[in-house]
Formats: structure tokens, sequence, C-alpha cells
């Protein structure tokens, strides 16, 4: 297992607890092996079992609490936190390695028995947010930066609570200390470059941006937010190519596929904008803006009656799509089905589009 030769080890503790299933160190040992493999669940099937036994063990306890954060089970990830905060210190074997915000590489390392209080207060401030508790969580990241107040990775958590609690004026300034504390971090840049760009400060957003990629050129939502702000300021060409790269590192996220697509389709490309709205439709078939805009290029090309069948999908999937009614409307007039575009553009303004009168005249003729 030290050797990280997880595979191999795995059948050695399978073995060891076959001979003797109530061998408690080894349920502990596998359960290591396990996160090793990326056996989450297996993982905290054997913490359970080992802290049965021995429910004291600090150390197996904030490995089976690290375990239930990274897993979602983020209320009893809480409960283990705040017993962790309550527990006594003792002798220590295992050395934990934390990883820097957004996991962009170990930044220390650490041993249970240490003074970790700071850090059981960062995973609880954590396990809040993720509940939604934001106000609590703010309170346990404040009493963790009181006693830590040099580590930036407790201002930049802190400060992306503030923003999911609508407080970008504090959100702003803690991200600001995280830069003060390690101007390297990417995930600050990237926060403040949103809120600069909420401003309409696009030059500043896209500099901030541009920091946080050369910082870490892994993170493809920086990529993507940079391209938005480029599609802001014209700059169609950066946006295009920032995309791309998103996409090249996460290639399983639809909406990069979908600007991408509306990027091409702006300039005329329609074949490379149907092959990327088809790989939203792909990753997402109930994705009723990939149909709209799949449709849309359909429309340009002159295929009329696909165009009709992928609007038809949008509304499928989002009944209430008046824009998808809208351009259902327009696809049947220019196929000559009058009662059909009629009775769509009816429906898009009921739903609450806004219809030119010169519109509803050419395809309601007797309305």
């Amino acid at each position: 297992m030290q050797n990280k030769s997880y595979k191999t080890a795995l059948a050695h503790f399978n073995e060891c607890l076959r001979l003797s299933p109530y061998f408690m160190e080894a349920y502990y040992s596998r359960a290591l092996t396990r996160e090793g493999l990326g056996d989450k669940q297996g993982a905290l099937t054997d913490y359970n079992i080992y802290l049965e036994a021995k429910p004291e063990d600090k150390e197996a306890l904030f490995s089976r609490a690290v375990t239930r954060y990274d897993f979602g089970q983020w209320a009893a990830a809480k409960e283990d936190f705040q017993k962790l905060l309550t527990m006594p210190g003792g002798e220590t074997n295992t050395v934990y390695f934390q990883s820097g915000a957004g996991g962009d590489g170990v930044t220390r390392a650490f041993t249970a028995q240490a003074n970790l209080t700071a850090t059981f207060l960062n995973y609880l401030g954590l396990t809040e947010t993720k509940l939604k508790n934001f106000k609590v969580a703010q309170l346990h990241f404040d009493s963790a930066i009181h006693i830590n107040p040099t580590n930036p990775d407790l201002f930049l958590n802190r400060g992306l609570t503030k923003l999911l609690a609508s407080d970008s004026v504090g959100a702003t300034s803690d991200f600001k200390q995280t830069l003060i504390l390690n101007p390297e971090s990417s995930l600050a840049k990237h926060n403040l470059a949103i809120l600069s760009t909420s401003t309409s400060n696009t030059f500043e957003s896209e500099k901030l941006l541009t920091e946080a990629i050369e910082n870490d050129p892994k993170l493809p939502y920086s990529y993507a937010e940079r391209a938005v702000v480029r599609m802001k300021s014209g700059n169609w060409k950066g946006a295009l190519t920032d995309y791309t790269e998103a996409i090249k590192l996460d290639t399983k996220e639809a909406d990069y596929w979908l600007n991408r697509g509306i990027i091409r389709e702006q300039h005329n490309d329609l074949n490379g904008a149907l092959n990327d709205y088809k790989q939203v439709l792909t990753l997402s078939p109930n994705y009723e803006k990939g149909w709209l805009n799949h449709g849309n290029a359909l429309v340009k090309l002159n295929r009329m009656a696909e165009a009709i069948e992928d609007y038809t999908a949008a509304i499928t999937f989002y009944p209430d799509y008046g824009l998808a009614y809208y351009n259902r409307s327009v696809a049947y007039h220019r196929l000559g089905k009058k009662v059909e575009a009629c009775k769509d553009l009816t429906q898009a303004i009921t739903l609450g589009m806004n219809v030119e009168p010169i519109m509803r005249a050419k395809i309601c003729v007797d309305k």
C-alpha cells in the first residue's frame, strides 16, 4: 500500500480478512487502499466497520470525515468533523496531504495529531456551504482564520461562500486577501474576474483570467470564463480559441460545446456549429438549448423539416419554451404550412415572446 501497489495490497488485505474477519487493523488499511484505488464507497464501508470497534481513533475518523465530504455525504462529514474538534491528540503514524484549493497540487503535509483545529473548522465551513448554511459556514471560516490568519485557502473558501450568499463586496475582499497571501491563486483570480465582469470591467476581468490561466493552465472554467469576457468585448476569435482549450480539458461539459457552436454559427461555420451542437445532444439529450441551436443552424442551411423536428424536441423537453415555438413558426411558414405557423406564433406570444406586429401580420394573415 505504501508503495502504491494498491491492487496487490487489496488482494492481501482481502485474504487477511478472510482468515481473520475480526482483525480490525486490516479494515483500516484496506480502507486506505480502496481510497488509493478511487473506491470511496468501499473505503467508507471499511472505515465504518473499523470505527464501530474503535470510535476514538482520531486518524481513522479524520480519514472517514474527509472521504464522506469528498463522496458528498456532507451531513455525515459534519458530524465527524464536529467530533474531531472535541477529541484529544495522541500518537500518529499517518501523514495526510492537503491539496491547494481547486486541487492544484499538494501544498503541505500534516498528521491528524497536529494542531488541526483550523483544518477541522475549515472543513466544517465547507460542509455547511455544501448544505447551503452560508452564515454558519462563514462563522467556521472566521474561527479558522482567527487561529491561522496566514492560510490563503481559508480566505478563498470564505470568499466562495460569501459569493454564494450574494455578498459580492465581502467575497471581493476575501479574494484580494487570498492573493496577498498567495499571489498565484488561480481560483481567487478567476472569481475576482467574474466579479469584475458583473461590473462591466471586461479589461480587468480578462487580465485576471489570463493570470489565472498562466498560473494553472489546467482549469477549463478559466478558459470558458475568459471566452465569455472576450465575446462581450467582440474578440470572437479569442473566445473560439478559449472554448476549444476548455473542451480539450473537459470534453463532457455540454455548455462549452454549445457556446463554441454559437460562435461558429455567428461566423457562418455552420457545419462546425452543427458538429458542436450534436456533441451537446450526445452529452445531454434533454438539453433544450442544444435542440434549439441545432435547429437554428439547420434553418440557415435551408433544412426546414429537420429543423422543425429539433424545435419539437426542444418543446418536448421544455413545454414553455416560447423561443422554440417562435422559431418553429418561422420554419413552418417557410414551408408554406400557414396553419401550423400561426398556431405556433400564437403560442409563443402566449408564453411571453415579444413579436413585432409586422411578423404577426405576415404569419397570421387572417388574424
